[in-house]
């Protein structure tokens, strides 16, 4: 067994982070054998900006729970490779609406047949699990949107230093 594993929920982050990882090389390394120039961080973003086409950067960042200069740092990659192009919204001069450039649309075919494979194997590896990951996910997340760890820790912290007084 491998250490992260025995120290169970002490490395969750880290086995997070691990498990992202594998996927992040893997995705990557399909994306390259596919001799698609395409970046695993730009997915989500440029999956909403496709579907949703034209938003708002901080829509963007609602939508999809992240901070807006992560949404900013990726839709820069994104318009200097020429996937996207933004342009002012006629009612709000501030905001900047985003869609597919033609060169985004003309990748979409291209993506599209990879992210049905990677659904296809998530969808095989999941049913294959006793406990379903992507639900056991959505838990945490809620339990952590309606509090978030440093606050559940810091009261774990008080009832222990009240125990031990």
């Amino acid at each position: 067994m491998d250490f992260m594993a025995e120290m169970a929920e002490l490395a969750m982050a880290s086995r997070l982070r691990r498990l992202s990882d594998m996927y992040w090389q893997a995705v990557t390394a399909t994306y390259r054998q596919s001799g698609l120039d395409f970046d695993v961080r730009w997915a989500t973003i440029f999956v909403l900006i496709a579907r949703q086409g034209p938003v708002a950067v901080m829509e963007i960042a609602d939508r999809l729970g992240i901070t807006h200069p992560a949404v900013i740092q990726v839709i820069n990659e994104l318009e200097k490779n020429g996937l996207i192009t933004s342009t002012k919204s006629e009612t709000d001069g501030r905001k900047r609406l985003l869609t597919l450039s033609d060169t985004g649309q003309a990748m979409l075919p291209k993506l599209q047949p990879l992210w049905d494979a990677f659904i296809a194997v998530n969808k095989s590896m999941l049913a294959q699990q006793t406990h379903h990951l992507l639900q056991s996910l959505q838990e945490m997340e809620a339990q952590l949107s309606e509090k978030n760890f440093f606050d559940r820790v810091q009261e774990e912290l008080k009832k222990t230093n009240t125990t031990n007084l």
